[in-house]
């Protein structure tokens, strides 16, 4: 019998996952993260799973992994001593940009700093016209000198992007062999190579982020596929991308900043699982988590895609899932600003102190301390009450620095942190939904994370959301998630022409390269010809926006009437985002995309593990506050509610990796694929009468 292992590592927890292929059985588990080596979580979390379960790693057919090295590394600034190859008088790109001032109205406010200083950014004398032709070689003892002098100051990764390499990358491919001639000890990423688009400022910024983080992810995969294999694992080692599909280890070593956003794309993946299984095919999805919120959308049953993402005031330019991700978590801090008003975040208390009722050194309030001392965590529940809670530490610490500067009761201070975070993940959810032009109100809540489930209600109720569901294991269902992703390989090329005046033949030429390097790569997988599927987008705008639209083609050929298909496409998308279309206006086709899938076999999960006998009686009643006064509430073992139990609040569900608070008078029922699902609807037409 064989099983798939998901790891996802967060700021707080290791979540893993084990499927079993044959019965979709899943069993979970849950370990402090390790920032310092996050292998380390990953490889015990991994056994204590297969210890408890009676299995050998020896069983592992699939083992992928969700990491966020790529991501902590940008925002930590942690990365390689990096420099910058570039074409003569464009070594500034990077800190000019595009000129947008990170918060408007803030004249105090400051761009990040490029990951790259100004004395590691060297000019080379080449130069390539957008149309391809070389108009000035490149000067190859002049790049050999800059060479040898990143070499002598012990640079450890080199980012190479020339301008207008992504339509002839002659120059890119010249530096890259001088580099492995004279400095073979360095790590090397030329842009035309992994993102051969144009706008040479998003361009020139993904390549310097994946060479900042090259080779610290390098070692890090080569670590935990070195300790894979000395403990038995057979299977290769996934990982999992920004754009909700399977990259192997190699590949995710040339180009790391695909992974960005790794774990919480797998959260993504398991909304739409969720989609397919229910009757909600609108949902906003939230993972809370120790250290942050995620939240992405799911409409019709699909998510909703990006091509530029920033992280840390970096732009990225990669195909990932459109996610905002803001500092809230149960670790996040709760503090008092100059002005005494209550703050809470962006800094986390992470694993490593941790909450203050972790009793692990933290000193400094955080969420889960509120939560803990307004009732809705149990004290002898963290982990299955494998962790100790110290509440009377969470009161003092809240009573010294909230409650006490506040004149407040500590009970009435812990409510104030919770509404207050709850306000900045409203705001964070607004970005994804309301800014994007979709209305919650159409929309379900997914609450999942370890914190995310203690927290729903109260948000679904702030954007007028009528349902909340929780999956049945909220804590690790982001690497739930990630054992159904199939293999993604994502291809571009920029044609900047307008579309009626399209050399088709051209256009086709070039669309036929990229799908033969596709099914090259796919071949070399190892996927048979009915596991392969290919898909084309084409990144339309209107003649001069700055940005553009893609819009899916079922196709593997491009003519004349695909691209009339297109266009008619592109004003409904463009009507869609912006409220209006332009029928009748120049189109210029910018990106040719190709997206490549190798489909894994397909595993259902199992419908839940819940008792369809068993009567359901409260395991305890506890005092819980809610709105203002505490209530005497009953409390549920997730184990024990059968399908269709139906329950009406205030009460609270426990289980292994998180805790569910049902408010007053909501009413909530299991499904049968195990999912509980809150109903807020009677509480908000109360409100309105």
């Amino acid at each position: 019998m064989k099983y798939r292992l998901g790891v996802d590592t967060g700021g707080t927890f290791t979540d893993i996952a084990l499927l079993n292929e044959e019965t979709g059985e899943i069993s979970v588990s849950k370990v402090p993260s390790t920032p310092d080596n996050p292998s380390q979580a990953v490889l015990k979390g991994s056994n204590q799973l297969l210890k408890s379960e009676g299995k050998s790693a020896e069983d592992i057919s699939f083992f992928i992994h969700g990491t966020t090295v790529a991501t902590n590394t940008l925002l930590e600034r942690k990365g390689a001593k990096t420099a910058l190859i570039t074409t003569e008088g464009f070594k500034d790109v990077l800190e000019i940009g595009r000129q947008a001032r990170p918060d408007l109205y803030d004249f105090r406010a400051r761009k990040s700093e490029v990951l790259i200083p100004r004395n590691l950014r060297y000019e080379v004398s080449e130069r390539i016209l957008h149309t391809g032709d070389v108009i000035s070689d490149l000067d190859i003892e002049e790049t050999r000198s800059v060479i040898q002098q990143l070499k002598k100051l012990g640079v450890q990764s080199i980012a190479v992007s020339l301008i207008n390499s992504y339509v002839n990358n002659e120059h890119e491919k010249r530096i890259k062999g001088i580099i492995e001639e004279e400095y073979d000890q360095a790590y090397v990423t030329i842009s035309s190579e992994i993102l051969s688009e144009y706008k040479e400022y998003e361009r020139t910024s993904s390549v310097v982020a994946n060479s900042y983080v090259l080779p610290k992810m390098n070692r890090y995969i080569h670590h935990l596929s070195d300790n894979l294999k000395a403990n038995d694992v057979k299977s290769d080692l996934y990982i999992m991308q920004s754009n909700g599909g399977v990259i192997d280890a190699e590949t995710a070593r040339d180009v790391p900043a695909r992974t960005v956003l790794s774990g919480p794309a797998g959260g993504t993946l398991a909304g739409q699982q969720i989609s397919q299984t229910t009757d909600f095919s609108n949902l906003i999805t939230i993972d809370m988590g120790g250290t942050s919120l995620d939240t992405s959308l799911i409409k019709n049953g699909e998510p909703q895609f990006t091509t530029l993402s920033e992280i840390n005031g970096n732009p990225i330019k990669f195909p990932m899932v459109e996610m905002h991700t803001i500092g809230s978590g149960g670790g996040s801090i709760a503090w008092i600003d100059s002005g005494g008003a209550l703050r809470v975040g962006p800094h986390s208390a992470g694993s490593e102190p941790g909450p203050v009722c972790y009793d692990k050194g933290g000193y400094e309030p955080t969420v889960t301390d509120a939560d803990v001392i307004l009732g809705k965590i149990n004290p002898d529940y963290i982990l299955g009450g494998d962790m100790q809670i110290n509440i009377a530490k969470a009161k003092a610490a809240v009573e010294e620095k909230i409650a006490k500067p506040l004149n407040l009761s500590i009970e009435e201070a812990a409510e104030g942190i919770l509404r207050v975070v709850n306000a900045n993940m409203v705001r964070g959810i607004r970005v994804v939904s309301l800014e994007k032009g979709h209305d919650p109100r159409d929309f379900a809540l997914v609450a999942f994370g370890g914190a995310g489930p203690l927290h729903a209600v109260d948000l679904a109720r702030e954007l007028l959301c009528e349902t909340v569901i929780v999956p049945s294991n909220p804590g690790i269902t982001s690497a739930i998630g990630m054992l159904t992703a199939d293999v993604r390989h994502d291809y571009v090329q920029t044609v900047a022409q307008e579309a009626h005046t399209l050399n088709i033949e051209d256009v086709h030429d070039t669309l036929s390269e990229m799908q033969r390097e596709a099914l090259e790569q796919l071949n070399k997988e190892g996927f048979a010809e009915k596991d392969k599927a290919l898909v084309v987008e084409l990144d339309l705008r209107y003649a001069k926006q700055a940005h553009e639209i893609s819009v899916p083609l079922d196709v593997d050929y491009l003519d004349d009437k695909q691209i009339d298909k297109a266009i008619n496409k592109f004003h409904d998308a463009h009507k869609e985002v912006y409220g209006f279309s332009r029928e009748g206006e120049i189109i210029e086709l910018v990106n040719i995309r190709l997206i490549a899938f190798g489909n894994l076999s397909r595993t259902r999960l199992n419908k839940g593990y819940f008792n369809h006998n068993k009567e359901v009686t409260p395991i305890e009643h506890r005092n819980v506050f809610f709105d203002g006064n505490f209530y005497e509430t009953p409390v549920f073992n997730r184990t024990d509610l059968s399908n269709a139990f139906k329950l009406t609040g205030p009460a609270v569900v426990e289980q292994l990796d998180s805790t569910i608070v049902i408010g007053p008078n909501q009413e909530a029922q299991t499904d049968v694929s195990g999912n509980l699902i809150i109903n807020l609807s009677y509480r908000r037409e109360s409100h309105n009468e």
